[in-house]
């Protein structure tokens, strides 16, 4: 660490030093975090008094340009956090937040009402369906009642947005395509995102039919059928006929179902299909083990309450 003091001109040694070591620290010639020499090592390396050294060391020290750490030595304060993840604590982690939210135009009142309906977070007591359609409702709100036995209920978007508090102390499950809406809507709400998926034993079963072979699916919501159609064109083109009905068309479905070598049903609709004894039945279900492990671990997270 090089310094040039000018012992025949007029400014003190001193306060030489002093401003060689601000310089160096500001320009980052001394890095945040670095250990600046003892003081009896730099007093001996400039031909100073170490009283000098130190008396540049503490007003460096009062200034907040560094940090005494007993035992340790003088360090260069490393700068402030840029981020969440790099806070030292609480109070920065606040500051930062809180200076963000000034920075994007938010009132202090506006602040203040947020972080304490937060400090009234809690883990979620249920879970809410968020869906357009009440039929995918139904049958998301069956299936994770079924798989997790918690409080389940459901609600379209139309009665969030007349209603947002639906959601205070609740999980929301909503589909991809929905999701930003919902954020929107009730910004700051706990969502898990869910996503549809046949089981490999479904594929395995779609894939091992023989060509020519007709499919029948029947479900109370149009997602479903939709969807499954879609996978099984995707896995088997047109080499199987695939029938979609909706369960309130019954006298249609009943007079496929003689002709169908593979029906799938939502378990909504598998008590009536099966009631009317299919050759061969296969339940689909929207959420997998995957998704429903999400849900599980969503729940353990806090939620605002209004």
């Amino acid at each position: 660490m090089d310094f040039v003091l000018n012992r025949k001109g007029g400014v003190p040694l001193h306060d030489q030093l002093l401003a060689q070591l601000e310089l160096k620290i500001l320009g980052g010639g001394i890095a945040p975090g670095e250990r600046l020499p003892s003081v009896r090592a730099l007093a001996r390396q400039l031909g100073l008094h170490a009283n000098t050294v130190s008396a540049a060391y503490r007003e460096l020290e009062a200034a907040g340009h560094v940090e005494l750490k007993r035992g340790a030595g003088v360090f260069v304060r490393a700068g402030k956090p840029a981020s969440l993840e790099e806070a030292r604590g609480l109070d920065e982690m606040i500051r930062l937040a809180v200076g963000t939210a000034l920075r994007k135009g938010y009132s202090g009142a506006e602040i203040t009402a947020t972080v304490e309906r937060w400090l009234r977070a809690a883990p979620a007591e249920r879970v809410v369906v968020v869906d357009p359609r009440v039929e995918t409702i139904d049958l998301v709100v069956h299936e994770v009642r079924e798989a997790l036995g918690v409080p389940v209920s459901g609600c379209t978007l139309e009665n969030l947005a007349a209603e947002p508090a639906l959601l205070s102390g609740a999980l929301g499950l909503v589909f991809p395509y929905h999701a930003g809406k919902v954020a929107r809507l009730v910004p700051g709400a706990a969502l898990v995102v869910i996503h549809v998926g046949l089981t490999r034993e479904d594929r395995e079963r779609i894939v091992a039919l023989p060509a020519g072979a007709t499919v029948l699916l029947v479900s109370r919501s149009p997602l479903v059928l939709s969807f499954a159609a879609a996978v099984i064109g995707g896995l088997r083109g047109d080499e199987v006929l695939v029938e979609t009905r909706l369960l309130g068309r019954r006298a249609e479905w009943r007079r496929l179902l003689p002709a169908a070598d593979l029906v799938l049903v939502d378990v909504l609709a598998r008590a009536a299909v099966q009631a009317a004894r299919p050759k061969r039945l296969s339940e689909v279900r929207l959420l997998n083990k995957t998704t429903l492990g999400r849900v599980r671990r969503g729940l353990s997270a806090v939620v605002p309450r209004d």
